[in-house]
């Protein structure tokens, strides 16, 4: 505050002559009039940046400086002798002169900061400090004023005074948790709610302490270590959802944000954060996930309901449709001809219902896979159209098909449920439609460049092609037929939902079949769109983005039936392929079927018995299951990969999984596999995995032929293959022969759901015997592998579990084992979250089953005993 104090001394006879110029009483002067001249005195004065005023003890005016001289606008003339009264108003005159008299009387400086106006007339803030002037013999002269504009300091004083206003209402009110720490993280102010939250009475208890004062040790170890990140890297951790832990209650839970604190000059001092209670809400979203993934279950079990009712419904439906179309053929009266039509009519009808309900089922139930196949677009809309050009011609309806010029020839995808989509756009188009006709139209879109090479979506080991393999086409079903209403045309997409839901509507059928196509279009990765116009027609479109086939990539026959078996295109030489699979069941059909190829084959039973028969042998190709014991898959790949690392040597490995994920797919490139195949495992599938390491060979002309299916399963096939697979060997010992056994196997009542044989027949190489064959192996191995899972669940072996549930589940799928399998499947999903120890509801679960599935298998094996008994 600065200040300048006048007394008597040397520096007085500057006052002296200044005051000598002015005209006063002669008795006051006598004592000054040693001060004539100082120039000293006046440069000091007016040298200073402050305002200046000495008055006379009567009040005259007898000096100023120049910055006084300025603040007021006069000259010294105009102020010289002048008293308060002269200047101000009355009111204002009378307080100056009381403040003078009594800094006179007490001889005690006066200091003050007070309203006042300013040099530009506006009104501001001044510190005034006035003090008493003596001479040298202590007499009393006057008074001198000192004053400064303070008006940016009062102001920026009150705006912080305001802004810790506002901080001290926000603290005490605010529902958050607020808090200010230094560097050593100690609190130096909080929150009214955060002092209640830690259980304090008020914010000065919790001032000065730190988290370890608070939480658990755990808990304000991590909170310690957040604040030295944040203040060593001045970077704020936002909305971070933490666990706290206290000593003396239930955990909670928060989302908190913190943040450096910094000083004026910007150096970090310390932390500051919000956080907010979120444990009610972490409860709720705990209540709803199990509440959503209760109903998921409950749809799941729905829809696998749906899906077995309608597969085994199909079963009998293809006898009955079967039956009538050879009825149809024979020699039959007009009467019966329109009796055998209702007939096929009536079956077809109900096929074509149970195909939705088993579609719509499997889409629900997230079960619906598709496949990725070379196939020409324009083919499938060729023949998709030819199949209603019959219908549309009894209706005088035109069918027309716009394809662009640049759709490429080929396409990888699922053929068949593009021909599934388009067939429910174009029936329907057809069915609403009674004049004019109908158009499928396709556009290309746009051509993509990929430069990288996705493992997931190569085919049968083929790399996709790296410039230009991805196309965008939009695909339009256009008819000029009755239109759907704005109102409906949103809820014709829904499941069971028609346009026309009245009971007099004029066209039939279960509002699935759009559903169905928007659901497949979405798993297809596009979107359906719909326009439609009353009396003027409809337009279904939708977009999806495809790869490009590559002229290398052989044609696929898609009428080809997807099983056990197939005939050869071409002459290819044998591949020698080592199968690495640790489950014997899975081992039996999987050498069956390479036999059945004509490839030879060796086992190993899991990755360091692959890796030692690696070393130990030259294989053409490796089939690697990802889940093995003692070394898994890709860890027996990453081990091939490093030793041919610098040589010539280079094995391709196909990787055997049950599920083609995204990061499966990455977790087999990134180990160094060239393919991989999907569990259950389709001669068709299997043989073009291996073709790219075939070379071709001439066309035979001696008569040779390739081996049978049966030959590939016999008992000396699998001798040649494995000596050392006992429990093979064994099952071909008791079923020596495909005459020996019946070929009308069938289960209990009691055991009938356990197995699907029909299924395991249709697919099972050698039919009756094969799956007996196939029982006699997986009872073996069924029952070890409940026994290991029954020592290694309450053990809390968790990866030990997961993999022997894993195996147990692909074996399970092989004969209809459905209630086993999924209940595999649940402890394998226990296993890989590290939970099988806290679900023992599981192993009782997989015991149950085990037991029923063992049963019926040895009523199965019992009935073979005694058809084999002679008569």
């Amino acid at each position: 505050m600065p200040a300048l104090l006048i007394r008597c001394g040397s520096t007085t006879r500057g006052i002296r002559s200044r005051w000598s110029n002015v005209a006063v009483p002669s008795e006051p002067m006598s004592s000054v009039s040693e001060f004539q001249t100082s120039s000293t005195y006046r440069a000091l004065a007016n040298a200073l940046p402050l305002n200046l005023l000495i008055k006379a003890a009567d009040g005259r005016r007898v000096f100023a400086n120049d910055s006084y001289l300025k603040w007021r606008g006069v000259t010294w003339q105009e102020l010289a002798g002048k008293h308060d009264e002269d200047l101000f108003p009355p009111e204002i005159a009378r307080k100056y002169r009381e403040d003078d008299q009594k800094v006179m009387q007490t001889g005690e400086s006066l200091h003050s900061v007070e309203s006042a106006k300013l040099a530009d007339d506006s009104i501001g803030w001044i510190e005034r400090v006035k003090t008493a002037v003596h001479d040298h013999h202590g007499n009393l002269l006057g008074v001198q004023v000192l004053f400064w504009d303070v008006t940016a300091k009062v102001e920026e004083e009150k705006a912080t005074q305001f802004e810790q206003s506002l901080l001290k209402t926000l603290l005490a009110n605010i529902p958050d948790s607020i808090y200010f720490k230094d560097i050593d993280s100690r609190f130096i102010r909080v929150s009214h709610a955060m002092a209640m939250k830690f259980g304090r009475a008020s914010v000065d208890e919790v001032h000065g302490r730190t988290d370890a004062d608070i939480f658990t040790p755990e808990h304000a170890e991590g909170a310690r270590l957040d604040e030295l990140r944040v203040i060593e890297t001045g970077e704020a951790l936002v909305d971070r959802v933490e666990r706290e832990t206290w000593p003396d209650r239930e955990d909670t839970w928060c989302m908190t944000t913190k943040m450096p604190l910094r000083n004026d000059t910007g150096e970090i001092i310390g932390t500051f954060g919000i956080s907010r209670d979120i444990t009610d809400l972490k409860r709720s979203e705990a209540a709803l996930h199990e509440a959503v993934r209760m109903a998921d279950a409950a749809n799941r079990s729905k829809s696998e309901f749906l899906a077995n009712m309608s597969h085994e419904i199909r079963t009998p439906m293809n006898a009955l449709i079967g039956m009538a179309d050879l009825l149809s053929q024979t020699k039959l009266d007009p009467d019966q001809q329109d009796y055998v039509q209702i007939i096929q009519e009536s079956s077809n009808g109900l096929l074509r219902l149970i195909n939705d309900i088993l579609d719509f089922s499997k889409i629900e139930a997230r079960r619906l896979e598709l496949e990725s196949v070379p196939f020409s677009l324009g083919k499938t809309i060729e023949s998709t159209l030819r199949s209603f050009s019959f219908k549309a011609s009894e209706k005088g309806l035109e069918l027309q098909r716009d394809i662009s010029p640049e759709l490429p020839d080929r396409l990888i995808g699922d053929p068949g449920r593009v021909r599934q989509v388009l067939t429910n756009l174009i029936g329907n188009a057809i069915k609403f439609t009674d004049h004019g006709g109908v158009r499928v139209r396709v556009e290309v879109l746009r051509r993509e460049e990929r430069a990288d090479r996705d493992l997931a979506a190569t085919h049968s080991g083929r790399e996709s092609p790296e410039r230009d393999d991805m196309v965008e086409l939009r695909l339009s079903v256009c008819d000029s037929g009755i239109g759907i209403p704005p109102a409906q045309q949103d809820a014709v997409l829904n499941p069971f939902t028609q346009a026309d839901a009245s009971t007099t509507r004029r066209f039939g059928g279960t509002g699935l079949g759009l559903s169905i196509s928007r659901q497949l279009v979405e798993l297809m990765g596009g979107e359906l769109h719909l326009q439609s116009e009353v009396g003027v027609g409809t337009t279904f479109s939708f977009q999806l983005k495809m790869p490009v086939c590559p002229a290398s990539m052989p044609n696929e026959v898609d009428d080809e039936e997807e099983d056990l078996g197939g005939p050869a295109r071409q002459r290819l030489a044998p591949l020698h392929v080592l199968v690495a699979e640790d489950g014997v069941t899975n081992q039996h059909v999987i050498a069956g079927l390479l036999r059945s190829l004509g490839h030879k084959c060796s086992i190993a039973s899991d990755g360091r018995e692959t890796l030692t028969k690696w070393r130990s042998e030259s294989y053409d190709v490796v089939l690697m299951d990802m889940h093995m014991p003692v070394m898994d898959g890709l860890e027996a790949t990453r081990a091939i990969r490093q030793e041919e690392w610098g040589t010539e040597r280079h094995t391709p490995i196909v990787a055997l999984t049950a599920a083609a994920m995204s990061e499966d797919a990455a977790a087999c490139r990134e180990a160094g596999m060239d393919s991989y195949l999907t569990k259950p495992i389709h001669s068709r599938k299997l043989r073009d995995a291996l073709a790219p390491y075939q070379r071709e060979l001439p066309p035979a002309d001696d008569g040779s032929h390739e081996e049978t299916l049966e030959q590939a399963f016999s008992p000396a096939a699998h001798l040649a293959t494995e000596q050392d697979s006992t429990t093979i060997n064994a099952a071909h010992a008791a079923f020596p022969s495909l005459g020996s056994t019946s070929d009308a196997i069938s289960l209990s009542p009691e055991n009938i759901g356990c197995l699907d044989l029909d299924s395991a027949r249709s697919r099972i190489p050698g039919g009756t015997a094969g799956v007996l064959r196939l029982a006699f192996v997986f009872r073996t191995e069924c029952a070890q592998l409940v026994d290991q899972l029954s020592n290694e669940i309450p053990a809390g072996l968790n990866d030990e579990t997961r993999r022997n549930a894993h195996t147990l589940k692909g074996a399970c799928g092989l004969l209809g084992a459905k209630q086993l399998q999924e209940a595999a499947e649940r402890i394998e999903e226990a296993g890989r979250e590290n939970r099988v120890q806290d679900s023992p509801e599981l192993l009782a679960d997989l015991q149950h089953e085990a037991q029923r599935v063992l049963r019926a298998i040895d009523e199965l094996l019992s009935q073979s005993d005694n058809a084999d008994q002679p008569k």
